[in-house]
């Protein structure tokens, strides 16, 4: 069993609980996706920092603990589609964190540039790793309209 605790900072507990997310659930919610993913007969416990920075864009360096988030939403009208976003963000960062640390995917296995993801160009679309980050985004779009 893998158990992963995540250390908000301030700014993300504030847009949890401007967005209402039950952080409990969140929680509990991508332990299980990652639970599913990565089975183990050892139990493993990790602690995973969640820091928002000022920027519409999300990042993750590969191989640390720490996953920033954009608390700028883009080109979201709604109250609702800024919740999606920023939740969106934070599933598909976790699962560069799963790629990186659970799955031990290298780095290499990242074969876009900052240009690649500007241009939103095949490099960036077609890349798996990218791929499975969308299919978690979904996924928490999913868990959003259930809770």
């Amino acid at each position: 069993m893998i158990d992963i605790k995540f250390k908000c900072d301030k700014a993300i507990n504030k847009k949890l609980r401007l967005f209402d997310v039950d952080k409990r659930k969140l929680s509990l919610f991508l332990n299980y996706l990652a639970n599913d993913l990565v089975p183990t007969r050892k139990y493993w416990a990790y602690d995973v920092k969640i820091k928002g920075i000022n920027a519409q864009s999300s990042s993750y360096f590969w191989g640390e603990d720490e996953i920033e988030i954009g608390l700028i939403s883009f080109n979201c009208q709604t109250k609702q589609e800024r919740r999606e976003w920023f939740l969106s963000s934070i599933a598909h960062e976790f699962r560069h964190w799963v790629q990186a640390v659970l799955q031990k995917v290298t780095e290499k296995k990242i074969s876009y540039s900052a240009k690649d993801l500007q241009e939103m160009n095949d490099n960036y679309l077609k890349n798996p790793c990218e791929l499975e980050c969308h299919e978690w985004e979904r996924l928490m779009v999913k868990f959003d309209e259930m809770v």
